[in-house]
């Protein structure tokens, strides 16, 4: 119940932080005069490229959708960029992200590499899954079928937004973000309350569900405030973590693969100091990026925990079975 009361505490403060929408590189007069230059010169007034321009794309950029005042966007912030640096300013944000050098038109490539690296480690540990736990016999499992599901779209959707930054894929991005990080949240709520204690369990997930909604529509809105967003997915992940690792102290003396699931809550928080760290890019690679990096190693050790705890479960219904009535 503590752990219940301080989320909520959580939540309201959270819900006090003010909308940003902007940042310092993409306000600055230079930029705003460069993109307002080129969109002339290069643009129509209906947002396509002009006829020598559109010869100018590179092929990469095409076939990824890049967009005439997208093409502006890009290579004024690189102009503004080395206005800074000749001035010996530090180098801003653009609309709340740092600036990538694009590789073949993908626009922020460490991200979007350490994106499908998580995505191929949740295939594989599911896999594992699927391989050893029949959907019959193995209590749990249509819930963990729907856990990874929810953790492979998410990070598709990284690599997609990390490839090529559009509203769609920002806003499928962050939405499914959220719904992994609420999934591990509602994991610990199931299995907390697998044995007892369903009916409240199913409350709790049904109002997560119901912020959820709200939270996505707000996202789609594009009035996106980035600090907001992440103190919402700290929040949730600090919420689950705290439930986790309270059920795991309890279950230490009767299943010490608990560890794992120790393990796994420590190390999220040690890497989430990257994120919060927030460095500009340094080889390519900024805190957000080195954060998706070092998530890949999370993945196996939270499934090697699910598979062992899925063991328990069948062993522990098969006990049951064989008591006589």
């Amino acid at each position: 119940m503590f752990e219940i009361k301080y989320c909520v505490l959580l939540l309201s403060l959270s819900l006090l932080v003010p909308y940003i929408s902007t940042s310092d590189g993409d306000k600055s007069p230079f930029y705003q005069k460069c993109l307002q230059k080129c969109k002339n010169f290069n643009c129509t007034l209906d947002g396509e490229f002009t006829a020598e321009a559109a010869k100018q794309q590179e092929l990469s950029a095409w076939l990824l959708v890049w967009k005439c005042e997208d093409e502006c966007r890009y290579h004024c912030m690189w102009r503004t960029v080395q206005g800074y640096i000749e001035r010996g300013y530090n180098i801003p944000k653009f609309h709340g992200k740092w600036p990538f050098r694009r590789i073949l038109g993908v626009q922020e490539p460490a991200s979007a590499f350490a994106s499908v690296l998580n995505l191929w480690i949740h295939m594989k540990m599911y896999k594992r899954i699927i391989t050893e736990f029949p959907l019959d016999d193995t209590p749990m499992i249509m819930f963990w079928h729907w856990f990874a599901w929810v953790c492979m779209n998410a990070w598709l959707w990284s690599a997609a937004f990390h490839a090529r930054d559009t509203f769609f894929t920002e806003f499928m991005d962050y939405a499914c973000a959220l719904s992994m990080v609420m999934a591990l949240l509602i994991a610990a709520i199931a299995r907390i309350t697998y044995s007892r204690g369903r009916v409240l369990g199913a409350g709790v997930v049904v109002l997560l569900a119901l912020y959820y909604a709200a939270h996505a529509r707000y996202l789609y809105s594009g009035r996106i405030d980035y600090d907001y967003n992440m103190k919402v997915n700290i929040f949730f992940g600090a919420c689950g973590s705290a439930l986790w690792l309270w059920w795991a102290a309890r279950r230490w003396a009767a299943a010490r693969y608990v560890w794992r699931l120790g393990a796994f809550t420590a190390l999220s928080a040690l890497f989430l100091a990257m994120e919060l760290w927030d460095f500009a890019p340094r080889l390519g690679w900024d805190a957000h990026a080195l954060w998706h990096l070092a998530t890949a190693a999370l993945p196996g050790l939270f499934y090697r925990f699910v598979i062992d705890d899925l063991r328990h479960l069948r062993q522990s219904r098969a006990k049951m079975d064989l008591k006589l009535p």
